[in-house]
């Protein structure tokens, strides 16, 4: 009997950890949750104006800073649809060509239209979009999944209504510029949803930009309306994104008296709709969807977000699609919503629930983490190209010298040790705040040289240096990590917030920084000591090392498990004196695959929220098709990136360093070998890092190369 007990609870335990979608509770109808548009507006913006209503939200709410990527060029229609979608999203002109169904567009009513664009006819709601198949047909060229509509659809078929009021029309002598975005996040797959957004919602106003404003009124009392029905409303007013337009035919004074007015009238609307809210039960995100004209000028592309409602108190917004405090996505907004009405957001929407975590004063501390993230954004272009630039120049003089001017080479000792001082200089630079670009480049040119000056003039021997700041530069990696990154994540050479390729756990760059460092510094050690205790405290730091390349809670990075396990195995078994050949390395190579195959299918069962989970998640639910599409698009980005980043020419130049080395002088790098053997051991360690970071990560060519700064130039040195 207890035998049949414990099997049926095993069967039970494994039936829910099998179908993690099944949810015990029905969506609840009678719900509020309101998504009010704050189009064009800044973080500052919150702090710089008279905004009562929002601050009492600040209050209450969770506030976060926004990435607004979405797929294709950069466009406030594709911003709003990705919403919508959860995932990455286009959207042409087409696309966002939204009416009431009775109105005139052109020559006919938009109803008839959609039935001339569709060959269908609007069954239900009044809303309908124009340009739906032009939407699902831009989806259809990407390489993963979207679904235009998803997020209405979904709370359509679970019987939850969504409303969307109000657009951002502009006016002029000319004729009407439609700018109605909004029904882009609510509309369901047909392109359709309910509400008004025609320009009954506007009224004349001789001192607002185009002499048009929202009619405040309306809106609310449509909110009112529509609210007894319970589910999501959409409540777009326009005024912010028409005072953004016409900013640039005024003066600045007028400009921001507009803006001003338009913020104002916003807030207003927000403390009569919070008024009749009960925000114990209902939810309430105010969303900028799409940054300012002036913002966008100065690369600032994250908006704010303010989220109130139950769960949610005075804090950071945070969601585990960044897993960093005061920072969400796009993507995050549409699982929020769907999770509020106890509906289980599908694998293809790439973000997560939004949460909270507590703190007195977000908005002072995200003012300041803003003007971080702008300057790392800004200063990553030409910094890291003049630094690949400046490392391509450095090789090629130096094989320049080896042949013309032998003599010359103790000069570059300082030089080479520069270039892989650097990515410590990078790693630190977070400390000095944010700077200006310029400040940027005299602030790693300064501090590179002053880490280096102090290392030639303590360490003597070239050996030594090298073994220090390799050693240096890997313990405060790994420091950095044990703290949660607080170093990397406002790093040049680490996360890049805007860009939103990666907001947590180790990215390529100090991926290969990392392997690279620790096998050189490790092996320089050994080859200096040559004891047993330095060989097994060596085993520590590369296990050390590869784990916070692979755990969940740094980031479950598979690249970093497949490029660690083969760098590092393979020194390993070098230091312990077993043979690399065809037999061992294949035995290696099978050994990470069944570990990694397990590591898989643990995320499928058992998944945490890291990369290699949703990968999992997203396979268990669509099949291995959908591996087959994610290998694809990552072998597209790999492909794209060898051809147009710079980082590959510090793997082309390396090649032919080490081509030319092997040849002439005669017998120099066999001779190096010879007398460095742990150095050699390294130097093999890291060449299988290269190549294999360079076969199995999506950007491999960015870790190969920073893996490269520590196999070459210390063969350089020791030359």
């Amino acid at each position: 009997m207890k035998k049949f007990f414990a099997i049926f609870l095993c069967l039970v335990f494994i039936f829910f950890a099998v179908s993690p979608s099944i949810s015990f509770a029905s969506p609840t109808k009678n719900k509020i949750a309101v998504l009010f548009i704050l189009d064009r507006t800044s973080i500052n913006d919150l702090a710089k104006y008279n905004l009562p209503n929002i601050k009492k939200l600040l209050d209450i709410g969770s506030l976060a800073l926004m990435n607004t990527r979405a797929a294709g060029s950069y466009s406030e229609p594709s911003s709003y649809l990705t919403i919508g979608t959860g995932s990455r999203a286009s959207a042409g002109e087409m696309g966002s060509l939204c009416f009431n169904k009775d109105e005139v567009y052109g020559y006919t009513s938009a109803e008839k239209l959609y039935h001339l664009y569709t060959g269908k006819l609007p069954q239900e709601g009044n809303i309908v979009n124009l340009g739906i198949q032009d939407l699902i047909n831009q989806a259809s060229t990407l390489n993963y999944t979207v679904t235009p509509g998803l997020l209405g659809e979904l709370l359509k078929r679970n019987e939850i209504n969504v409303y969307v009021l109000g657009n951002s029309d502009i006016k002029t002598p000319s004729g009407i510029s439609y700018k109605r975005y909004a029904p882009l996040i609510g509309m369901d797959k047909n392109g359709i949803s309910e509400g008004d957004i025609s320009e009954d919602l506007l009224v004349k106003d001789d001192n607002s930009p185009y002499m048009v404003k929202a009619d405040y009124e309306k809106l609310y009392n449509k909110f009112v309306e529509y609210s007894k029905n319970g589910g999501l409303i959409i409540i777009d007013p326009g005024d912010i994104l028409r005072a953004d337009v016409f900013s640039k035919y005024t003066s600045p004074s007028l400009a921001q008296r507009y803006r001003e007015k338009a913020l104002y009238e916003s807030d207003k609307l927000i403390g009569k709709i919070l008024s009749d809210l009960d925000l114990s039960k209902d939810l309430f995100i105010v969303v900028t969807p799409y940054p300012s004209n002036q913002d966008i000028q100065i690369n600032n592309l994250i908006t704010p977000v303010i989220i109130a409602g139950p769960s949610y108190s005075q804090g950071f917004a945070t969601s585990n699609t960044t897993k960093r405090q005061g920072i969400i996505t796009n993507l995050d907004i549409a699982p929020t919503i769907l999770s509020y009405f106890n509906i289980e957001p599908p694998v293809e929407m790439l973000g997560h629930p939004i949460e909270s975590i507590k703190y007195q004063n977000a908005l002072g501390y995200l003012i300041n983490a803003d003007k971080m993230i702008v300057s790392v954004h800004n200063a990553r272009p030409l910094v890291l190209k003049s630094y690949v630039l400046f490392l391509v120049i450095v090789l090629i003089l130096y094989i320049g010298l080896l042949f013309l001017k032998k003599e010359y080479l103790k000069y570059l000792t300082p030089i080479i040790l520069g270039v892989m001082t650097v990515p410590l200089t990078f790693l630190i630079l977070p400390l000095l705040g944010p700077l200006s670009l310029y400040l940027n480049i005299v602030a790693v040119v300064v501090l590179t040289g002053l880490i280096d000056g102090l290392i030639m003039y303590f360490v003597k021997n070239d050996l030594d240096r090298l073994m220090v700041i390799s050693l240096v530069t890997t313990i405060t990696i790994i420091i950095d990590l044990l703290l949660n990154s607080p170093l990397m994540k406002n790093s040049i050479l680490g996360y890049d917030v805007i860009s939103g390729a990666r907001f947590y756990g180790i990215g390529n760059e100090y991926m290969g920084v990392l392997i690279g460092s620790s096998i050189m510094g490790t092996m320089a050690l050994i080859e200096k000591y040559k004891t047993k205790s330095v060989k097994i405290l060596g085993f520590i730091l590369f296990t050390v090392a590869f784990w916070l390349m692979v755990l969940p809670q740094f980031g479950a990075k598979v690249g970093g498990f497949i490029t660690g396990f083969m760098a590092f195995g393979s020194t390993i078994l070098m230091l312990f004196g077993v043979k690399i050949n065809k037999k061992t390395f294949l035995i290696m190579f099978i050994s990470m695959v069944i570990l990694l195959f397990l590591m898989f299918i643990a995320s499928m069962f058992f998944g945490t929220t890291t990369h290699m989970a949703q990968t999992a998640i997203i396979v268990k639910s669509e099949g291995i098709n959908s591996l087959f599409q994610i290998f694809t698009r990552k072998l597209q980005m790999e492909l794209n990136l060898i051809r147009y980043t710079i980082w590959s020419w510090v793997l082309i130049i390396s090649i032919l360093v080490l081509f030319i080395l092997s040849y002439r002088p005669t017998g120099v790098l066999k001779n190096i070998f010879k007398n460095y053997k742990y150095v050699y051991y390294g130097f093999f360690g890291s060449i299988v890092g290269m190549l294999f970071a360079l076969a199995f990560n999506d950007a491999g060519i960015v870790a190969a190369a920073t893996t490269c700064i520590y196999a070459i130039p210390p063969i350089l040195l020791l030359l």
